[in-house]
């Protein structure tokens, strides 16, 4: 084998060995599970086709998560507010009496609903951060990566990585603490009482997201978690894409190509 050949079979290693941790990365950015496998097999693509142009100036898996991010950028998008602050804005109420006006039961049938409520609610917050600072926090967060790695990933200093992780984590933790009841069983703002919300009002409920963690949500461990090991546990991701089938396909797309 020659050196290209070499780097070929280590760039299918890393993926192979890291998929859980870019499929997280991905989907926390794209927030869609199909764009996700579009995103990492265009990300392997590109990798694949720029081999030439890999310089081992950084690890090639650095050098992929790079590409992997970058290619992630195109499917970002921000909020400059969260959807429950522009509806108390349109109604000139304060969050506190909208979620005080709804009256609602909660049965079994909605566990599920109410669970995409919260995938919603999640990624409403992370959309509101600035891209950067969202990046950094969703490489410490979700795939636990060191500081100097992230530094080496965006190519900034890892003293930045720094000031943006914590400002990051200062600004998610505000949004969460000021209104989100699963932090803070004291605030207004519960996943069932949008749902009821949504449902009297004819608006779409939410479905598709799949990152159902209920069952631990209402655990003993979870109760006692500090609100930072909470807000971090929401933003954890479960891929649903086969790991076995994408490796088997890219590696097809490397015998092709």
């Amino acid at each position: 084998m020659n050196e290209h050949d070499d780097l070929i079979k280590e760039l299918e290693n890393i993926v192979e060995q890291d998929y859980e941790k870019f499929y997280a990365i991905v989907y926390r950015i794209t927030e869609s599970h199909q764009d996700t496998e579009d995103v990492l097999q265009n990300s392997f693509l590109k990798a694949y086709k720029n081999l030439k142009n890999f310089r081992k100036q950084s690890k090639l898996s650095t050098w992929f998560y790079r590409i992997a991010i970058n290619e992630s950028y195109r499917y970002m998008q921000s909020w400059n507010k969260l959807p429950v602050i522009a509806i108390v804005e349109d109604l000139n109420i304060n969050e506190t009496t909208f979620f005080g006006n709804l009256e609602y039961d909660e049965n079994f049938a909605d566990v599920l609903i109410v669970e995409e409520m919260r995938e919603k609610c999640i990624r409403g917050f992370l959309k509101c951060v600035p891209q950067k600072m969202r990046v950094v926090f969703l490489l410490k967060t979700c795939i636990d990566l060191k500081n100097k790695e992230i530094a080496e990933i965006l190519e900034i200093k890892e003293n930045n990585v720094k000031v943006l992780l914590h400002r990051a984590r200062k600004q998610l933790k505000e949004m969460f603490e000021y209104r989100c009841n699963l932090i803070d069983s004291s605030k207004p703002c519960k996943c069932y009482l949008w749902i009821k919300y949504m449902k009297d009002h004819d608006y779409p409920i939410p479905e598709g997201h799949n990152q159902y963690k209920n069952n631990e949500l209402l655990t003993i461990h979870f109760k006692n978690m500090s609100k930072l090991k909470k807000m971090h546990y929401l933003f954890q991701v479960e891929n649903t894409m086969d790991k076995d089938t994408f490796i088997a396909k890219i590696k097809t797309l490397s015998e092709i190509l």
